[in-house]
């Protein structure tokens, strides 16, 4: 078995290593910029009036609601795991600097497994996504849905590419972001449409 972990950890480090090592001028100013979390704050005031417009500030409320605990739920869930399973980032892993591994952003913390970026990207669509379905239809909102598999994989492989995270990080991340925000927002759904299903409609 752990000859099997070993085989996976260095083709995460491998593939990892070849999405660093994907380098231009264009993307290596680029990247550090989409992994920027307060550069993305114009997009979300945008999507915030998007919702109102669409939903009313009713429903907009209960998705902020939704967003607002999936990302507190995620944070704290990925800095339990980083620190139970104190896996290195690429940029403090010797293995992965002496292979030319490139840092184009500060090193942070020393460990990243999972990533809280990638997850509280994919967890604040999934919020979203999953309110704009139940009071609409799929077809309706099927642009939205591409627009943000867009954003969670640029913001993913940005990650990746600064050197602060492995592949095997966001992917993990995206996917318990995914299940958290998921989870949750089923359980305010469950509690808005017993007791405040006035409220939004």
């Amino acid at each position: 078995m752990s000859a099997f972990i070993e085989s996976l950890e260095y083709a995460d480090k491998m593939a990892t290593l070849s999405i660093n090592g994907f380098s231009n001028s264009f993307t290596d100013a680029l990247m550090p910029v989409v992994s920027n979390r307060f550069v993305w704050i114009p997009i979300y005031v945008l999507l915030l009036v998007f919702l109102f417009w669409k939903l009313g500030w009713r429903k907009t409320l209960v998705i902020l609601l939704a967003v607002a605990l999936s990302v507190a739920a995620i944070d704290q869930f990925a800095n339990l795991v980083k620190f139970s399973v104190g896996r290195y980032r690429p940029c403090w892993d010797s293995f992965m600097t002496d292979n030319g591994l490139k840092i184009l952003e500060n090193k942070g913390g020393s460990y990243g497994f999972f990533s809280a970026h990638a997850a509280n990207t994919a967890g604040v669509a999934t919020a979203i996504l999953y309110f704009v379905r139940s009071w609409g239809t799929r077809r309706q909102y099927k642009a939205l849905e591409v627009l943000f598999a867009l954003w969670v994989l640029l913001v993913s492989v940005s990650r990746i590419y600064v050197g602060k995270h492995f592949l095997g990080d966001v992917t993990v991340g995206i996917i318990a972001g995914i299940i958290i925000a998921h989870i949750l927002s089923w359980a305010i759904g469950q509690v808005v449409n017993k007791y405040f299903v006035k409220f939004v409609s």
